[in-house]
Order: structure tokens, then C-alpha cells, then sequence
């Protein structure tokens, strides 16, 4: 029996059908499987977002306020127009108006319509899963590792919008107070990691795209009649215009917040202490002074980050420099990295490649960050292993004997020049079994252990290399030449094809 027949006013609402439904069972009664918006679960992921976009600045950023701190009908601005015009926490346009005049065009009982956001609303969780899929792989600056706090932001706010909406046209009293504060929070978020809302935008279009998609299939499913259908979709385009608003809103009040933009002269402040040559310490401490850097600390920590490396600044501490926009991003910590620091990289990097650089005098910073730079380059070829907050100070001694690569090529013609005659493969043995003696000086047994060959090969070999080398081998600064010689070319061997995760040969 079809649905959009016209039913006289007062007539029982006609019962749905109960197929089985994948994964969420029989479609029930809608205050059965209407969302709970104000569950502390939901308010607890709210407050999250919330607290991560007021992290950085630390005070608050003007809208992002506890719910109770906005009485239901203030206003603010909307798209520059002036208090009461527009956007507000309380509905300025109530979806229903479209919506109630299609119902009586049409001669449909609004109780068709009841029942319609009843099935869309048990689609819901079905079509959240689906968006924040869409946008992680349509995204990538949204697609971070689970559980990060870009994915919990990403979760929470779509399953807050597309909740709302529901929630917006079948109880068109309510105010869009959450739905606003979450907008927002999500606008002040991109204006603190540094980005404009193209991001966003595009997202936005994918949610509305997939929800509009999920819509038409059902309507067809169910024979619901077109005019609540493109109603419906008439009031996804209102919802998904007054959010747009709102997050530009939260965005413009953040880009202009006092400390957003001290965050901007906090960055010319890191170029000033990294400067080479050296800037004079009075030019330092005058931008310090004036974007509340100061004191200026002893010690820093560099940072350096991979160009392509995912990073929440929001979970950053707000005394951590920071510049993440230039070819080579980087972060200088005040101090030695405690383990709450440590933390704190972790939560903002998450598993991006990045090098922990020594702990110096601040006037000795530039040192320290070119050194984390260069171990980010070995591991980025696969000479150190990849991953996230590698410690620079591990690496040290690779980092040395890989510092001039011709001048390692130099050394070892030089000391290998007495085995070039022998083939390719000879050569190699001959330079395994070399290697072993020079930097272990161990027995031929426990060489031929590590080499997995019988002890009397190692001996012949041992001896061989004495008729090819001659005395040089008892020399001790021929041997610590050699044995430096041979461990830059051990790790020179050690490039390998991938990056993380790789193994080394």
C-alpha cells in the first residue's frame, strides 16, 4: 500500500513497515530510536572539542562557551550583519515553514512526514560511519590515526550535525544551540591549526551529498512522496547554509583573537633564535618581551618535522614555537622534553616521522635542529629506522660518520685500494670478515658465529688480508681509521627502498 495517499486530518498514523534492516533490526517507534543528544556521553565528546580548540590560546576564545553560558535565544552576528540578524544560538529559520507548506500543497498528513525522519533517523549511525569515511579518503588532512584528537573531532561533530538536523525538522521548537557551539568550535579549530575552511567546505559537501543519497534510496524504498521528499532535501540545504555560517563565524573570531595572531609573531620570534648567522640577543629579547615569551629559557629542545607529517597544533603547549608552514617545519620546546612534554608531542604528532633533537643552550638551538634534520634525512633513506619522536641523541655516532659521504668514499679507496684486484664477490667476503676483526676483535669462532661460517674460513681469510694489507693492520691509528671506515660504509650499505617499517639488510 503506498504512503502518499492523502489521509484524512486525525487519522491514525498508517504502521511502517518492520523488514528486517541490516545491522540496527526492526524499524520501532521514534522515540525508541531517536538520538539522545544531550547524553554525557555526547556532551563529554562536546566538551572535548571544545577544550581542544581553547588550548591554544589558553583563554577563551569568544563563542566557545559552556552550553548554560548561552541562554536560549542569544544572538550573534552571522556573515557580518548585526546582532539578531541571521544566525543565532536560538533557531532563526525553523525548518517546518517549507516543510508544512509542502505538506499542505500536496494534501499529505504531516504524520507521513513523523514517520519518514523516523527511518531516516534509524539510517543514522549507517550513514555517520559512511561520511567520516568518505572524508578521511576524499581528505587526507583529516584522515589521522584512530582514536587522535582529529578523529575524535571528526566523529563527534558529524555525529552532532547530522543528528541535529533530525532533530531540527521533526521538533522545530528546539534550539540549535548544540549544533551552533559545535559549528563554531569546529571553525575556531581549523583557524588554530592555520588553515582556511576549504577543508571543510569540501567535507560539508560530502556530507550532504551522502546524506541526500541515503534519503532518495530510502524515499524510493518506502514510496514516501516526492514533495516530503524534496522538502526534505530543501531543509538539508537551509541546515547545511546556517552551520556553514556559524563555522565561519567560529573561524573569524578566532583568525582575529589576540593570541592567534601573537602565535604568528611567536613564529618570526623562532626564525630570530635560529637565525645564522646569529642575530644580536637584544633583537631576541625584544620580540620575546612582546609576544610574552619571557624570560627567554636556558635550555630548548628542537623539534624537526617531516613536511608531509600530520599536526594537531591545538594539542600543543602554548609556549611551544612553532612552524609547520615553512619547507622544513619545525618546534622548539622551552627546557629539556619531560614526560609530559613528551606527551604532548605525541598527542599532537601522533605517529608523524619527527626527530627529537638535543637539549642545548638556547643561543645553540640552530645546532641542535640542524642535527634533528639531518637524522630525519637518514631516516628518510633508510640508513636509521623511521617513526615518530626518534631521539637525535641515539644517532649520534651514525649522524658523525656519515657527515661528508665523499670523504667516506675517499676512505675507503684508500684503505681497501690493496683488495681491488679480487672479484666483486671475493671482495665482499673479504671485507664482512675484515670488518668483524677490526671492529670486534674477536675470535675467529665467535666470527665465524656471526658470519655463519666454519672458523677455519675465518682464519684463511684473516690471513689473506694480512699477505694484502701487510703490517697496517697493527698500526692502532690505521685500525681506528679502518674501523670508523667500515662502519660508515656498513651504514651507507644500509639504504633501503621503503621507509618505515622496512628491514634493514
Amino acid at each position: 500500500m503506498r504512503r502518499g495517499g492523502g489521509r484524512p486530518a486525525g487519522a491514525g498514523r498508517p504502521r511502517l513497515s518492520t523488514r528486517q534492516q541490516p545491522d540496527r533490526g526492526f524499524v520501532t517507534s521514534r522515540a525508541k530510536n531517536r538520538p539522545h543528544l544531550a547524553d554525557p556521553a555526547r556532551e563529554s565528546c562536546q566538551r572535548t572539542l571544545v577544550t581542544l580548540c581553547s588550548r591554544c590560546p589558553r583563554s577563551s576564545l569568544p563563542g566557545v562557551l559552556p552550553r548554560s553560558a548561552h541562554p536560549v535565544g542569544t544572538t550573534v552576528p552571522s556573515r557580518g550583519g548585526p546582532p539578531g540578524a541571521g544566525s543565532r544560538h536560538g533557531p532563526t529559520r525553523r525548518f517546518p515553514v517549507p516543510m508544512t507548506q509542502a505538506l499542505e500543497l500536496s494534501g499529505t498528513s504531516g504524520t507521513h512526514f513523523a514517520d519518514f525522519i523516523d527511518l531516516l533517523r534509524a539510517e543514522l549511525p549507517d550513514v555517520t560511519r559512511e561520511v567520516v569515511a568518505e572524508i578521511r579518503k576524499s581528505i587526507p588532512e583529516y584522515n589521522r590515526p584512530a582514536d587522535s584528537a582529529y578523529d575524535q573531532i571528526l566523529r563527534i561533530s558529524t555525529e552532532i550535525l547530522l543528528a541535529g538536523f533530525l532533530q531540527s525538522v521533526a521538533e522545530p521548537g528546539e534550539p540549535t544551540t548544540q549544533r551552533d557551539e559545535t559549528c563554531r568550535a569546529v571553525g575556531q579549530f581549523e583557524a588554530i591549526e592555520g588553515r582556511n575552511l576549504d577543508h571543510l567546505q569540501s567535507a560539508s559537501r560530502i556530507a550532504f551529498h551522502i546524506a541526500w543519497r541515503r534519503t532518495v534510496i530510502i524515499a524510493e524504498r518506502e514510496e514516501i512522496p516526492t514533495s516530503i521528499v524534496s522538502s526534505t532535501v530543501d531543509a538539508m540545504l537551509v541546515y547545511l547554509e546556517e552551520a556553514v555560517a556559524q563555522i565561519r563565524l567560529g573561524h573569524q573570531q578566532a583568525s582575529g583573537h589576540a593570541d592567534v595572531r601573537r602565535r604568528e609573531e611567536r613564529r618570526r620570534l623562532l626564525h630570530l633564535i635560529l637565525q645564522q648567522p646569529a642575530v644580536v640577543p637584544e633583537a631576541i629579547e625584544e620580540l620575546a618581551r612582546a609576544t610574552c615569551w619571557w624570560p627567554l629559557p636556558e635550555e630548548a629542545t628542537l623539534i624537526a618535522v617531516h613536511p608531509e607529517a600530520p599536526c594537531t597544533r591545538a594539542a600543543l603547549d602554548t609556549d611551544v614555537l612553532v612552524d609547520l608552514d615553512s619547507a622544513e617545519p619545525c618546534m622548539l620546546v622551552p627546557g629539556p622534553l619531560t614526560e609530559a612534554r613528551h606527551a604532548m608531542l605525541r598527542a599532537a604528532l601522533s605517529d608523524a616521522s619527527c626527530v627529537v633533537g638535543l637539549t642545548v643552550p638556547l643561543e645553540r638551538a640552530t645546532h641542535s635542529l640542524r642535527w634533528a634534520r639531518r637524522v630525519l634525512e637518514l631516516a628518510e633513506e633508510g640508513i636509521i629506522r623511521d617513526g615518530s619522536l626518534i631521539p637525535c641523541r641515539d644517532h649520534l655516532m651514525t649522524m658523525w660518520l656519515l657527515s661528508d659521504p665523499p670523504l667516506v668514499e675517499e676512505l675507503t679507496r684508500h684503505h681497501l685500494e690493496p683488495l681491488r684486484g679480487m672479484s666483486d664477490g671475493q671482495r665482499r667476503r673479504m671485507v664482512e670478515t675484515l670488518a668483524e676483526a677490526v671492529t670486534t676483535r674477536s675470535t675467529a669462532v665467535d666470527i665465524g658465529e656471526r658470519l655463519k661460517i666454519h672458523p677455519q674460513t675465518v682464519r684463511y681469510r684473516l690471513r689473506q688480508l694480512e699477505s694484502y694489507m701487510g703490517d697496517s693492520l697493527e698500526d692502532d691509528d690505521t685500525r681506528f681509521s679502518l674501523d670508523a671506515t667500515l662502519r660508515a660504509l656498513h651504514l651507507r650499505n644500509r639504504r633501503t627502498l621503503g621507509r618505515r617499517g622496512t628491514p634493514h639488510t
